[in-house]
């Protein structure tokens, strides 16, 4: 009879068994915890549609010269960036102003630390069927955010140009409307869809971050618009304990640096300010 080399019962012995799977598994780990690592060196960022991308990618190679990656994460709405953020499938979130921010923490019991003012983007009314804030006639229908903090924004902006008048809850919290004098119809909708409500509406109160995104500028396009002293400027988020990542570190000095600030200013003509 022929010999074949290794019986067997000696290729399968119980101590080789033992062996093999203890140096299969030994690779897994490695090559697992390898995968983490490398995945944990990733900074990943999310944003709305808008200039935080633009602002990001822009101090991209700044971020490359100090050793930090950064992956954009975007999302279409206002809710989904920081439920990502919560559960820590993103490593900080750059779309919310700091009002924004403490009224999630207190909704949802996050704990969400801003790490530094970036951007200004302006709330503007933009024309919808009527071309001037003197044409909204009795009944016209306004369309607004409906988060919390956008919506009472809107309304304080409806406020100053006049077509509202509002009383505040003890703390300033919210706004409530007092005096409607022409019984304009205020139209609630998730932000996003703001700028497609406008074949709908007679005006509607849009952020910047999705008024560039539709083409829309409040300084060359709106009925009437914040100034540059609002303080609902965004701020770069993180969770609890993200304050101390070397990487958010760098981030948020890159994004406060004067070349930020220059590339805003120009970029923008005005529809977007560096936060003061």
């Amino acid at each position: 009879m022929i010999r074949t080399g290794i019986s067997e019962k000696r290729r399968f012995s119980p101590a080789r068994r033992s062996m093999v799977c203890g140096l299969f598994l030994a690779f897994l780990v490695f090559t697992v915890s390898g995968c983490k690592s490398h995945r944990s060196d990733v900074l990943r960022v999310g944003v709305t549609p808008g200039p935080a991308e633009e602002i990001l990618h822009a101090i991209e190679p700044a971020l490359a010269r100090q050793g930090v990656e950064m992956k954009i994460i975007h999302f279409s709405d206002y809710i989904q960036p920081n439920m990502a953020l919560a559960s820590h499938d993103l490593d900080a979130n750059l779309y919310q102003n700091i009002a924004f921010l403490n009224q999630f923490n207190r909704d949802h019991q996050t704990h969400f630390v801003a790490l530094g003012r970036v951007y200004l983007p302006l709330m503007a009314i933009y024309p919808g069927h009527v071309k001037s804030l003197a044409a909204l006639g009795n009944g016209a229908s306004i369309a607004i955010p409906n988060d919390p903090v956008n919506h009472d924004r809107a309304l304080l902006l409806l406020e100053k140009a006049g077509l509202l008048q509002l009383a505040h809850d003890a703390g300033g919290s919210a706004v409530h409307v007092t005096t409607n004098p022409r019984q304009l119809k205020l139209v609630e909708l998730d932000a996003a869809q703001l700028p497609r409500s406008l074949d709908d509406v007679d005006a509607a109160v849009i952020n910047a971050n999705f008024a560039l995104d539709a083409g829309l500028n409040p300084h060359t396009g709106s009925l009437y618009c914040e100034t540059r002293d609002s303080p609902y400027a965004n701020v770069l988020s993180v969770d609890a304990g993200g304050e101390s990542d070397q990487r958010t570190k760098i981030l948020a000095a890159a994004l406060t640096s004067p070349e930020v600030r220059s590339f805003i200013t120009g970029h923008y003509g005005g529809a977007v300010y560096p936060a003061e």
